[in-house]
């Protein structure tokens, strides 16, 4: 086969269980993500934020969105950026130069998967492991756990709609765990 990418299949099929209003469950494959380390307020750092007109953000669940792409702070020199293009890497690429950083395509890592509705937070609480009350973790934050056994990243976007980032290999497992969890909420 000449071009691999046409070959390309997402985890889970492009799935989609519910309804938007109770509860939707939707895999959005292929979504492009940047996994950047670098040391805060360096010079590489620095560069890399031009590139992309932004400011890291400092704190750990802290999130950064502009009309093209999400930043996740995963950890205290760790940011993912969801939804970045081949331009945004190469350019990185480019400023980091010989400074101290890290920048890898992990977009075939994962799958993404949208926990919407009004019992979005229920369905999700069955499984997860940290708090998901509005007040402790509020629109636009993000933090890394384990909901059903299975490594996750999640961000709270809007009211009522989770971004679930889980590892291709985890994704029919995970599915299989928010199917179930979604049930009592379909019939609502």
């Amino acid at each position: 086969m000449d071009n691999l990418t046409q070959a390309r299949r997402s985890p889970l099929n492009n799935s989609t269980l519910g309804n938007k209003k109770n509860i939707y469950l939707a895999e959005k494959p292929f979504a492009t993500t940047l996994e950047i380390r670098v040391k805060p307020n360096s010079v590489t750092a620095k560069k890399i934020e031009k590139v992309l007109k932004i400011k890291f953000p400092n704190q750990v669940g802290q999130t950064f969105k502009s009309k093209d792409f999400t930043v996740l702070t995963l950890g205290p020199d760790w940011w993912m950026v969801v939804g970045a293009n081949k331009n945004h890497e190469a350019k990185i690429r480019l400023v980091i130069g010989n400074g101290f950083a890290s920048i890898v395509d992990s977009s075939a890592q994962r799958t993404f998967v949208e926990v919407s509705g009004k019992y979005a937070q229920e369905v999700l609480e069955h499984g997860w492991e940290n708090n998901l009350d509005p007040k402790v973790f509020k629109s636009g934050m993000c933090a890394q756990g384990v909901l059903s056994r299975s490594p996750v990243i999640i961000y709270h976007g809007p009211v009522g709609v989770y971004h679930l980032y889980v590892r291709a290999s985890f994704a029919q497992h995970l599915w299989n765990f928010l199917s179930d969890a979604a049930v009592e909420y379909l019939k609502k």
